[in-house]
């Protein structure tokens, strides 16, 4: 169960880490706008990670497959979000899928140099 936290903890962390800089580097300005995205990812994060590592240890079938409509969701969700509470950007849709695009690109970048950490 520790290391289930540990990993939930880091993957947060470090999707808000990228997220928010993404933000700032696409000129996302004002407290309240970043703390919507760093708020947007405290809620969509677990969950992804969550149903991602329950999909790899009970399906036994590619990751694409339980992966991308995963991402998919969030992506969803997280512009639901953005069209909403979002008011520096004037296309949340755009914005969501580009975010998440490179967040998750960085995360398969770390992982293929082996920088996860392992609990």
């Amino acid at each position: 169960m520790g290391s289930l936290l540990l990993t939930m903890a880091y993957c947060l962390g470090l999707t808000i880490l990228l997220e928010t800089g993404f933000a700032l580097f696409v000129g996302i300005r004002g407290r309240k706008n970043l703390l919507t995205v760093i708020l947007t990812q405290v809620m969509t994060n677990p969950c992804a990670v969550l149903g991602m590592l329950w999909c790899g240890t009970h399906l036994s079938c590619h990751y694409a497959l339980y992966e991308l409509p995963i991402e998919a969701l969030v992506v969803l969700v997280e512009w639901l979000i953005y069209r909403k509470y979002l008011s520096s950007i004037n296309r949340p849709f755009a914005y969501a899928l580009a975010s998440n695009y490179f967040s998750y690109s960085f995360g398969i970048v770390i992982g293929y140099f082996g920088v996860f950490l392992r609990f």
